[in-house]
């Protein structure tokens, strides 16, 4: 009897040990800084501060995956990986996904060719202008009414790529895009003193969404994510990244 037992014992940890050894898959697509591909290696500022709040909670064993957008949610939707980074809110995604808090702030900002001379501060700003915006981005409201408006004339980009690239080449007056990725596409495309932010600015929150019915996984981020945010972890890591790309 005591030989089942311990050989019941070994069986129930091994199967455990099992599911311990799972990685914890981090999915998102290629958007610079936050989450992309460099030099064959998956990097980004949001996969590292997800693996720093993920290994507060006592998980260590993680992968990183980039995948297209709308199959990086696909594969969240269907249990192929765990979790996804950055995601926006919206009410849509409140229903289907727990959104942890905002993991740090990012900002949507305005270019324009260097040579461009009228200044913008707002959106009404733009009224008349072709404006760059890529297909299937989460723009703030206020710029997704007013290109449904008909303020400005919208000029439909793939990617965050092209949309500079079409800005570049005067096929648009201005082009909003996250501040990072401009940051990160100008350095790659070698476009330093050919293009200029403006004094546009709105912030938005970078959430991690986790599917509602992986509940432990998510107790789980929300016990590291408080303790990554009272040792100052999250904070070390965004100025660590900023420094490198020299984002202010």
């Amino acid at each position: 009897m005591k030989k089942l037992l311990v050989v019941f014992i070994i069986f129930l940890l091994s199967v455990q040990n099992a599911y311990c050894d799972k990685p914890v898959v981090i999915g998102g697509s290629e958007y610079p800084i936050s989450t992309f591909t460099q030099d064959g290696k998956i990097s980004g500022l949001d996969f590292d501060i997800v693996e720093a709040i993920l290994k507060e909670a006592g998980i260590t064993n993680t992968r990183r995956l980039i995948m297209p957008w709308k199959r990086i949610v696909y594969m969240l939707d269907t249990k192929k990986v765990d979790m996804v980074v950055p995601m926006v809110f919206t009410e849509e995604r409140k229903k289907k996904y727990n959104l942890a808090p905002s993991i740090r702030t990012r900002s949507n900002v305005v270019m324009v060719r260097k040579d461009f001379k009228r200044p913008i501060s707002k959106i009404a700003d733009l009224k008349g202008l072709w404006v760059g915006k890529c297909s299937g981005y989460a723009y703030q409201e206020e710029f997704m009414t007013a290109a449904t408006m008909g303020l400005f004339k919208p000029s439909s980009c793939v990617d965050n790529k092209m949309g500079l690239k079409k800005l570049k080449l005067g096929r648009s007056d201005a082009f909003m895009i996250g501040e990072g990725a401009a940051l990160f596409l100008v350095d790659q495309l070698k476009y330093k003193g050919l293009l200029a932010f403006t004094d546009y600015r709105a912030e938005k929150a970078s959430h991690v969404g986790i599917h509602k019915t992986n509940v432990k996984l998510y107790n789980q981020f929300m016990k590291g994510f408080e303790q990554a945010r009272k040792k100052g972890i999250i904070k070390d890591i965004i100025a660590r990244w900023m420094k490198a790309y020299d984002i202010s």
